[in-house]
């Protein structure tokens, strides 16, 4: 059965799971758990944090997945939840901007080693990116995050954000400009 799960999309395992096929359920979990896990920990710099806002998005996916409407994106659903519970951890924790550091990143959500951007990249240039993507603001991160980190069009990312597509596109263009005068302060690029 695990077989006809995955050829489901995910809109349909949600029904499915409503109608009581529990399966569904951790195809989903599998399907989003690692880009939620890089989302998250992309935005609050800090795995074991990461791993608490996680498990947290999931037990709210699992508690409200009855009010997700089947005709509307689960993708754009699941990643709302997950941005609202990374902005609402760190107010609550009321931390400063925190720099990621090469030894924070944990085995299951560090950037695959083998990807062009880290053969290209030494792991000095690498630690200056990711402290450019933290000195973004918010609205910035989360734009450049969702859209270079998890790969989503214009138009998720602005059901995501709650904005205006143009918006989401203007965000990620001056994110870039952002983390390209920084590496440029910083002799990197």
């Amino acid at each position: 059965m695990s077989t006809d799960l995955k050829t489901l999309d995910d809109e349909a395992l949600v029904k499915l799971f409503k109608e009581g096929g529990e399966k569904a359920f951790d195809e989903l979990y599998e399907r989003f758990a690692p880009r939620l896990k890089r989302l998250i920990f992309y935005y609050l710099g800090d795995s074991e944090e990461a791993n608490d806002v996680f498990h947290d998005v999931f037990l709210r996916v699992f508690m409200h997945i009855d009010t997700f409407k089947t005709d509307m994106s689960f993708s754009s659903w699941v990643y709302r939840i997950a941005v609202n519970c990374s902005k609402n951890f760190r107010k609550k924790a009321r931390k400063d901007i925190i720099y990621l550091e090469g030894d924070q990143m944990d085995a299951d959500i560090a950037i695959n080693p083998e990807s062009p951007e880290d053969i290209m990249l030494s792991n000095e240039d690498m630690s200056a990116f990711y402290e450019a993507v933290n000195a973004l603001k918010d609205k910035f991160r989360m734009v450049f995050l969702l859209r270079y980190e998890q790969g989503l069009p214009y138009s998720e990312i602005s059901r995501v954000l709650k904005c205006p597509e143009r918006t989401a596109k203007w965000r990620m263009q001056r994110a870039i400009e952002k983390i390209i005068d920084y590496l440029k302060d910083r002799d990197v690029v």
